[in-house]
C-alpha cells in the first residue's frame, strides 16, 4: 500500500526548503494532485495503476468501443465530458481531447499498440511456453483465466503473441507481436 501521507511530507519539506516560486507552484501541484487522489477514493486505483505502470502492462485505456461511430456518441454524450484519456476502438489505442471551445470531444489515433508491442519485444520480454495450435485455442485459454495475466507471451501456431489484460475496462486481447528491431552494428575503432 502507498503511504500518501509520507509522499506529502517529503513534498512539503523540499517545497519548503526551494527559493524557487516556480518549484514551490510545482511542489504545491503534486501536493494537490495527492489529496485529489485521496478525497476522492482513487487511492487504491492508482495504486494499481503504479503497479500496471511498473510492470509495464498495456497502456491504460478508459473504454473500448467497436467502431469510431459508436465512440464519438458515446463520448460526446458524456457529462461531465471526459478531458483527456485513451480508448481502444476495435483494439486499436485513440487519445480522446476535450475542446471546450466546440464542445467537442476528438479521437485521434496513437499508434499503439505497435509502439508498445515494439518496445515489449525490444525490452526481451520472455515467452512464457504457452503454446497453442490456432488463436482460437488461446482466445479460449485468455478468456478461461480468472485473474488473466498483464501480460504474457505465448505462441499460436509458431507465432509470438502478446496475450494482454486491460484491467480496467476487463478486456481480454491477442496482439501478434512484430519481429525484434535490428540491433546496429558495433562501430569498430
Amino acid at each position: 500500500m502507498m503511504h500518501f501521507f509520507d509522499k506529502l511530507q517529503v513534498l512539503g519539506l523540499h517545497g519548503a526548503q526551494t527559493q524557487s516560486a516556480k518549484e514551490k507552484e510545482a511542489f504545491h501541484f503534486a501536493m494537490d494532485a495527492i489529496y485529489f487522489i485521496m478525497n476522492t477514493g482513487q487511492s487504491l486505483d492508482f495504486e494499481t495503476y503504479i503497479r500496471s505502470q511498473d510492470a509495464h502492462a498495456p497502456p491504460l485505456v478508459i473504454a473500448r468501443f467497436a467502431t469510431r461511430e459508436e465512440a464519438e456518441a458515446n463520448l460526446n454524450s458524456r457529462r461531465p465530458p471526459v478531458d483527456q484519456a485513451d480508448v481502444l476502438i476495435a483494439d486499436d489505442y485513440y487519445s480522446v481531447i476535450y475542446n471546450p471551445k466546440d464542445g467537442r470531444t476528438h479521437l485521434i489515433r496513437r499508434g499503439l499498440p505497435e509502439y508498445y508491442l515494439a518496445d515489449i519485444v525490444n525490452q526481451g520480454l520472455k515467452p512464457s511456453g504457452l503454446s497453442f495450435a490456432s488463436k482460437a485455442e488461446a482466445e479460449a485459454w485468455l478468456h478461461q483465466q480468472p485473474t488473466p495475466p498483464q501480460q504474457v507471451v505465448i505462441d499460436i501456431a509458431g507465432a509470438p503473441y502478446l496475450a494482454a489484460y486491460h484491467h480496467r475496462i476487463d478486456y481480454r486481447v491477442l496482439y501478434p507481436l512484430p519481429p525484434p528491431t535490428p540491433t546496429p552494428p558495433a562501430s569498430e575503432t
